[in-house]
């Protein structure tokens, strides 16, 4: 079981507002920016493969791993309807795999943050590593722990609706400074209005919030060359006002 394990039907539904399209094109954009130019491309967490599919129809040659296997799943028949022939395998993104040889790896939508502690992080990154040929690049967003603490954390209500169907969501946040943890506990009501049926979902999500010199010096622990910090869909340097940042890195030609 994953923390995505009762989430997984309803996450699709949940982000239909998210461009995937959008970030792809900007993320793309920086790859190019550092020399990664179309060819073999692994997404680890690719969670339901929206960024991995849109990745293929630029002309990528993309596979894509992640914990779930309900996202897998659903990963796997949205490539096949689509026509594209993106790989999608069950594993954990902090455990090397058998990809190699690869242009570019990304990790998006905060699976770095997914990661409890500097180990698990590093783990992510040695994955990384071992699937990019010399010279590849690695790029990852990340919640940034600047905004975090400028912020502070609160109660967010998202309600969607798909007649018949109606989704509540209610996420209410504990933050522990000391650990830079952030628990999220989601509570889920699915309601089929026609029938009224409603099924409640409970998952706390354990985020780790980052900063950009703890982010450089794994990268470098795990064979890497920092390229920059930034914040999310800019060129601009992490700040206050959003927690999405990511990072670009690029693996050593040699050891």
């Amino acid at each position: 079981m994953t923390v995505f394990a009762d989430y997984a039907p309803w996450y699709d539904l949940l982000y239909q507002d998210k461009d995937y399209a959008s970030e792809v094109d900007f993320v793309e954009r920086r790859l190019r920016d550092h020399a990664a130019t179309s060819g073999k491309l692994l997404d680890l967490g690719c969670g339901t493969g929206l960024h991995a599919i849109e990745f293929a129809r630029r002309g990528w040659n993309v596979a894509g791993v992640d914990l779930s296997e309900e996202m897998v799943a659903r990963a796997k028949t949205r490539a096949a309807e689509a026509g594209l022939p993106v790989h999608f395998r069950q594993g954990d993104a902090c455990e090397i795999g058998p990809e190699r040889d690869c242009d570019a790896v990304v990790s998006l939508f905060h699976v770095a943050s997914y990661q409890r502690d500097l180990a698990r992080l590093e783990a992510l990154f040695r994955t990384a590593h071992a699937a990019l040929k010399p010279g590849g690049i690695f790029l990852f967003d990340y919640w940034y722990g600047g905004a975090v603490l400028a912020q502070g954390v609160e109660t967010r209500v998202k309600v969607i609706e798909r007649k018949p169907l109606r989704l509540t969501r209610i996420a209410q946040s504990d933050h522990d400074e000391a650990d830079a943890t952030v628990f999220v506990n989601y509570t889920l009501f699915c309601e089929d209005t026609d029938r009224s049926i409603i099924r409640r979902v409970d998952e706390t999500h354990r985020m780790r919030y980052w900063f950009p010199f703890e982010i450089e010096a794994s990268l470098r622990a795990s064979g890497f060359e920092p390229d920059g910090n930034y914040a999310w869909l800019t060129e601009g340097t992490p700040n206050s006002k959003t927690w999405a940042a990511y990072s670009v890195a690029r693996k050593r030609l040699s050891p």
